[in-house]
């Protein structure tokens, strides 16, 4: 490959916003590593949620699968492409909110898969593919808890998802209004779930995009309701290493492709439709804005 080729593809990549390729202080990384660890060994690393229900979860044949699932079997495919690779392995490690930064800076995922909140502080570390989707945190809870929006929680537990986005949100919100609110940390949605329907508290706060999930998956849907306002902007994204252009303008064209061919809309049509959801137009606005011309 061609220094000007090169160059092109680092160009391309730094104008994809969210695409942060410097390097964190003090964890100095060889340019490219992702692309050149897949070339070496032949093997596409996703990192996959267990039970993050449409978006990355174990499907019933025991395997991943899932809405954003597809979209990294697009990516792994474009890698094949480019890299002119006969086979291409796909390996499969389960990840978390608490793991998966870390599995992907250190090179043990080559993208994270599932439901990441693009974020400035998240950007310290990691790098994130353009947006596959929006959600906004939301309360799920119990239809009778009496609980319709913020000022209900007083006096109540609220279960946030530990590292995740929505306790400095939670914390605003004490504050803000003044709110006498106990906060239980779980590890995942399930957990959340669990602790919901055992009253162990009164209300989850996260991306509403968790919900639907939840709430399919609960044996008593009819008691659970989304409430409250949309409490925030929440770019959903795909994790990947950081100073990695070629890897990264790899990724950003794909799905840049999917959002302009239709395709992106055909897969929300797929695992979100039996939910009755669609695009919203912040997704088709986030989308629209990577839909690059060639």
């Amino acid at each position: 490959m061609s220094k000007h080729i090169v160059k092109r593809i680092a160009a391309a990549a730094l104008s994809c916003a969210g695409f942060g390729l410097l390097p964190a202080a003090g964890h100095a990384q060889q340019v490219d590593s992702t692309i050149n660890r897949i070339k070496s060994t032949h093997t596409f690393t996703i990192g996959y949620r267990e039970s993050s229900v449409p978006l990355s979860y174990i499907g019933p044949d025991g395997k991943p699968t899932g809405y954003s699932t597809e979209f990294c079997w697009k990516i792994a495919d474009a890698v094949k492409d480019y890299l002119k690779l006969p086979e291409l392995t796909l390996k499969y490690v389960p990840v978390n909110i608490q793991t998966r930064q870390a599995l992907v800076a250190n090179g043990t995922v080559d993208i994270s898969c599932e439901g990441a909140v693009n974020t400035w502080t998240r950007q310290k570390q990691v790098s994130f593919s353009p947006v596959s989707w929006v959600s906004a945190e939301q309360l799920l809870v119990l239809k009778n808890s009496g609980i319709k929006g913020i000022n209900d929680l007083n006096g109540k537990t609220v279960i946030v998802a530990t590292a995740g986005t929505s306790e400095p949100t939670l914390n605003r919100l004490i504050q803000q209004d003044h709110l006498n609110v106990k906060i239980m940390h779980v590890d995942s949605h399930s957990a959340a779930l669990l602790a919901l329907e055992s009253h162990r508290g009164a209300a989850y706060l996260s991306d509403n995009g968790a919900f639907y999930g939840m709430i399919k998956a609960s044996k008593h849907p009819e008691n659970l309701a989304v409430v409250g306002p949309e409490l925030s902007y929440q770019p959903e994204a795909f994790i990947i290493a950081k100073n990695n252009p070629t890897f990264a303008w790899i990724v950003g064209h794909t799905m840049s492709d999917m959002f302009k061919s239709g395709e992106a809309e055909k897969l929300v049509t797929k695992w979100f439709g039996p939910l009755g959801v669609g695009v919203s137009p912040k997704l088709r606005a986030a989308w629209e804005t990577y839909s690059f011309p060639e």
